[in-house]
């Protein structure tokens, strides 16, 4: 057993252990202290000094192996048992406050504003957080992985279940765009599961990847072009279909101004008229009209003909509106567009300027 082993354990096991401890102490400052304050000082310290001592025992673990004084297999299982606790421990925190409303939580206040106002990382909180039950399974997950993590007989399954687990969580934070410090926390949970699957690497391969294939079938060249079948007949189907933004030029969001209704300007003056104000042209041909307000909306589909800027929309919701939109669309500059028509009774023009 080479000296990189000993140090890969050693500094693997000191950064998962001072992340670990650095998050309880963040947590009973954040408690009892009944504010969130950055890792304090001395927090950061000991997260060095954990680490700084697990590369000092790796060199002093090396000398004593070339001095026959200890057994560098046992050694290492110690090393492998601390590493699995502090990933257990870890991961069963969070598993637990799940279950007890101390994740995920998102002000009720909140769940009422705009969908888009929410950043990535409240949005997230608020999807899981609409199912208590799924957000509870997977906090149960998250304990029972931990679980069999921590039992030398189980860990390598436990290791393998909590993998796909954590790498989620790390995407989630990634591409959600949560604190840069989270991220980091997961990618070190990551990189300690992945070690200690790995040391299972020569009996995994010969599982999931055998020599024989398993049973006979087809042969291997008639094997390889079902597969490639298989994934190209979905492709051709999907290509089929055609792209859902089929008017890619009108797409967006659009704000409504110099609105004439009728042949006299309209403009909201407060919060409760009920006045054309946002316009959005949506993929698959949606079509919304926001009346000043997101709970004063209609919902439809449109046609366009982009030959002559013909615009028919029609609509679904709310049930009672029966009012079809006839009009034409005149592209006046980039990004904005000038409607004339009618819809029921009423003629409109109005300026449709991208957001």
């Amino acid at each position: 057993m080479g000296y990189i082993k000993k140090l890969a354990v050693c500094l693997l096991t000191g950064v998962v252990a001072a992340v670990t401890s650095q998050r309880i102490i963040y947590r009973i400052i954040w408690e009892f202290g009944d504010q969130r304050v950055p890792p304090p000082v001395y927090g950061i310290t000991g997260c060095v000094v954990v680490v700084l001592a697990a590369v000092i025992y790796s060199v002093r673990w090396q000398r004593k192996v070339e001095e026959r004084a200890v057994d560098p297999q046992r050694v290492m299982a110690v090393w492998q048992d601390i590493l699995a606790g502090a990933i257990g421990l870890d991961l069963a925190m969070f598993g637990w406050q799940k279950l007890f409303h101390q994740q995920g939580a998102v002000p009720l206040a909140r769940l009422d504003e705009p969908f888009s106002s929410f950043s990535g990382e409240a949005l997230s909180w608020a999807y899981f957080g609409h199912s208590f039950a799924f957000f509870c399974l997977i906090g149960v997950f998250q304990i029972a992985g931990a679980f069999m993590l921590v039992i030398r007989r189980t860990r390598l399954f436990g290791a393998i279940f909590l993998l796909p687990v954590v790498l989620n969580i790390l995407l989630l934070n990634i591409f959600y765009g949560f604190e840069w410090g989270d991220s980091v926390h997961a990618l070190i949970l990551l990189i300690a599961l992945t070690y200690m699957i790995l040391q299972h690497y020569q009996p995994l391969v010969a599982l999931f990847f055998p020599q024989d294939g398993g049973l006979r079938g087809f042969p291997m060249t008639k094997n390889v072009m079902l597969a490639g079948v298989i994934m190209v007949a979905p492709l051709l189907l999907v290509f089929s279909f055609g792209s859902p933004d089929r008017n890619p030029q009108l797409t967006g969001k659009y704000r409504v101004q110099d609105l004439t209704v009728n042949r006299v300007r309209s403009a909201a003056t407060s919060c409760q008229d009920s006045v054309l104000t946002t316009v959005y042209f949506d993929l698959g041909n949606e079509m919304v009209l926001e009346f000043n307000g997101v709970k004063r909306i209609w919902i439809g589909k449109y046609r366009l003909d982009r030959s002559t800027g013909t615009l028919v929309a029609s609509w679904h919701y709310p049930m009672g509106a029966k009012d079809t939109l006839y009009g034409r669309l005149n592209r006046s500059q980039p990004g904005e567009w000038r409607l004339m028509g009618s819809m029921g009774k009423d003629s409109l023009e109005a300026t449709l300027v991208k957001e």
